[in-house]
């Protein structure tokens, strides 16, 4: 099980505060904003902006092929001319009530058991006990819900039937032929 207050006190140690720069939402290198979000998120963004499912993700770009069909086993928030097509042009999120978890949590992630820290250059800025806390719960919880998405994705995967398929994205509520 993770330790909060040990992840609190990495988060603190490392310091973070976000100024707004758009950079994590801009392509920096290739696919550095290359944004994974669960069928879940897709669809709080869904709902929240009325928009269209090809309109908000595309197919993770790391394919593999089983029984003739290519597959994938995530999704992208689509970009246009190297930037996320949810940030504007004051470098605020247009979805970000609704913001997936990457990006809540950014520029930490969680491994099984320990702290990964993404590069930026924002990292170093002093943070208090509560907030770093606070992110530690929301790392916990993002783990927790890729967690169990993963475990979904296992089951429908194990399960599926490819053949006759082209190119699929499988998660967590099914297999979804594309084109």
């Amino acid at each position: 099980m993770l330790n909060k207050e040990y992840i609190a006190g990495k988060i603190k140690k490392t310091g973070f505060q976000c100024k707004m720069c758009g950079e994590c939402c801009t392509n920096q290198s290739e696919d550095s904003n290359l944004v994974l979000v669960s069928a879940q998120e897709i669809r709080a963004v869904i709902e929240a902006t009325g928009m269209e499912w090809d309109d908000i993700a595309e197919p993770y770009p790391e394919t593999f092929t089983e029984k003739g069909c290519i597959c994938t086993f995530a999704w992208c928030l689509r970009r246009k001319d190297r930037q996320c097509i949810f940030l504007d042009e004051k470098n605020k999120c247009r979805i970000y009530q609704n913001r997936p978890w990457i990006c809540r949590t950014y520029p930490f992630m969680l491994t099984e058991d320990d702290l990964i820290v993404s590069e930026c250059r924002h990292k170093g800025y002093e943070i208090s006990d509560e907030e770093a806390i606070l992110q530690a719960d929301e790392l916990i919880e993002r783990k927790e819900k890729e967690d169990m998405d993963y475990k979904k994705i296992e089951r429908i995967f194990a399960e599926a039937d490819l053949k006759k398929k082209k190119f699929c994205v499988i998660d967590s509520e099914g297999v979804k032929e594309i084109g």
